[in-house]
């Protein structure tokens, strides 16, 4: 069965063609046969790009994802600890006074403002408390 093939002129610089035609005489090898060859193997490079941007965006969203996870996983254990510290500390002062309680939603509310803050990645401010500064080299 015959193949139909189209004609095509194609300009190759003179370095280039010395070099076209030496492979072609030392192979045996047609030198349409090796163009051939060669525009095949960069045409076919030219679609796996695409494929692997694809690849690469899906994994810097991923890597994206996981690291946002990862972040928020350490903030709900920062979370976490601040109220059983608080509470146990509450506990030991029973019962509070006005002072305290109002002392107690001030600093509740600039909880809550951090932990907003913190969500909104935010950088985390510093702390000399001893148990955030482990917690926060867990993570």
């Amino acid at each position: 069965m015959k193949s139909f093939k189209t004609r095509h002129q194609l300009f190759l610089p003179e370095d280039m063609s010395k070099r076209l035609a030496h492979l072609a005489k030392s192979s045996g090898r047609a030198r349409s046969e090796i163009l051939v060859e060669a525009l095949d193997a960069w045409l076919t490079r030219r679609g796996a790009p695409k494929t692997d941007e694809a690849i690469g965006i899906r994994l810097v969203r991923i890597e994206r994802n996981v690291e946002w996870l990862r972040r928020n996983q350490g903030l709900s254990w920062e979370v976490m600890a601040r109220l059983v510290k608080h509470q146990l500390i509450r506990g030991v002062a029973m019962p509070p006074a006005k002072e305290d309680v109002a002392a107690g939603s001030k600093l509740f509310a600039d909880f809550i403002d951090e932990i907003a803050d913190r969500f909104a990645g935010q950088d985390v401010p510093p702390t000399s408390d001893p148990t955030m500064q482990k917690l926060r080299s867990l993570q």
